[in-house]
C-alpha cells in the first residue's frame, strides 16, 4: 500500500496573517478562491442583498508546495495554537482501518464532513498525535490536493513530533502507513520515516529537557522546510521584516530561559541548519538542498 503525508495545519490567531509570511518567503501558492456560490452552499455562509457571501476575515487559508498541502487554521476557542494535524492520503481506507483494528484497537477514528477540501477521516496515533485520513481518489480531494504536483525549490521536507515513545510511534507508522526508517547514526535517538519525498521525525519527550523553564508537553514540534540557499533565504526575511515589520516580523523571544532550551531541543534535529519563529512563535526548520 502506498501512503504518503500530503498535508498539515497550523491553529493561528490570525491565519491571513500567518499564510503571508510562508507564502512570501516559500514560495507556496493557492488555488483560485472558491465561487461565492459554491461557498455559501458548501459552508452555509450568508448571502447579502448585494449578492455576495460573508466569508470571516480570519478564515482557513491553504496554500502548498506542490506536494504538501498547509492549512493555517482559525483558532477557535479551547483550541491550543500551533502545528494542530497532519494529513496522510493512501490507497486503501479500508487496508489502514483492518490494520489499526487488529493492531492498535485503542485507536479511534471518525469521518469528516462531506464539505471538508481533503480529510475523509480523522485519527490518531497511539500517543494521540492527529492525522487526517484521505483516500487517492475520493471526491474530498480538492483544491490545492486535486492539482498536477510540482517541484519546487522551496518544500516542505519533514515535520517533527516530539514523543514520550517515538520507537513504539515509528513502528505504528510502519505497520500501518508502511512509511520505511530512514538510516541514522547509532547514537541518534530520533525516528526517521519517510513516504519517498517527506520525512516524519518522531524525537523523544522528557520533562527533564526543561530545567529552570516553563515546560512545554510532548506533539508536534515543527516543520522543516529545504531552500535552494540559506543565505539567499536569510536576506529574503530580512527584506520581508523591512517592508512589513508589524505584521510579518518573526515573533521575538520574550524569556531567556525558555529561548535557550527551545534552541537547544531544535539543534538536535539533523535536518536543520536555521532556525526561525513564524509571526506567531512556530518554528520554522530551514536546510539547504
Amino acid at each position: 500500500m502506498q501512503a504518503r503525508i500530503r498535508h498539515v495545519a497550523v491553529m493561528c490567531q490570525d491565519a491571513p496573517r500567518v499564510a503571508r509570511f510562508y507564502e512570501l518567503l516559500f514560495a507556496l501558492t493557492a488555488k483560485a478562491q472558491t465561487s461565492d456560490e459554491l461557498h455559501a452552499k458548501m459552508f452555509g455562509a450568508p448571502v447579502l442583498g448585494s449578492k455576495r457571501v460573508v466569508r470571516p476575515y480570519e478564515r482557513t487559508i491553504i496554500v502548498s508546495d506542490g506536494n504538501i498541502g498547509f492549512a493555517f487554521l482559525r483558532r477557535a476557542p479551547g483550541y491550543p495554537g500551533g502545528i494542530d494535524h497532519f494529513g496522510i492520503e493512501v490507497d486503501d481506507l479500508d487496508t489502514v482501518f483492518a490494520r489499526m483494528k487488529e493492531r492498535y484497537p485503542k485507536v479511534g477514528a471518525v469521518k469528516r464532513p462531506a464539505n471538508r477540501p481533503f480529510a475523509a477521516y480523522s485519527s490518531h496515533d497511539p500517543e494521540g498525535h492527529l492525522f487526517d485520513l484521505a483516500q487517492h481518489d475520493s471526491q474530498n480531494i480538492r483544491g490545492v490536493w486535486s492539482e498536477t504536483p510540482r517541484e519546487q525549490e522551496r518544500y516542505i521536507k519533514h515535520i517533527t513530533i516530539r514523543a514520550i515513545d517515538p520507537e513504539a510511534m515509528a513502528r505504528f507508522y510502519m505497520d500501518v502507513f508502511e512509511f520505511k526508517e530512514e538510516e541514522k547514526a547509532l547514537e541518534d535517538p530520533n525516528f526517521y520515516l519517510t513516504d519517498g519525498k517527506v520525512t516524519l521525525v518522531l524525537t523523544p519527550w522528557k520533562i527533564q529537557d526543561y530545567p529552570e523553564a516553563e515546560h512545554r508537553g510532548p506533539g508536534f514540534d515543527h516543520v522543516g522546510f529545504k531552500v535552494e540557499s540559506v543565505e539567499t533565504f536569510k536576506k529574503d526575511l530580512e527584506t520581508v521584516i523591512s517592508v512589513d515589520p508589524a505584521n510579518l516580523a518573526p515573533r521575538p523571544a520574550s524569556n531567556i530561559p525558555e529561548q535557550k532550551v527551545v534552541s537547544g531541543l531544535l539543534q538536535s534535529c539533523r535536518y536543520g541548519q536555521y532556525h526561525v519563529p513564524d509571526p506567531e512563535g512556530n518554528y520554522v526548520d530551514v536546510a539547504e538542498h
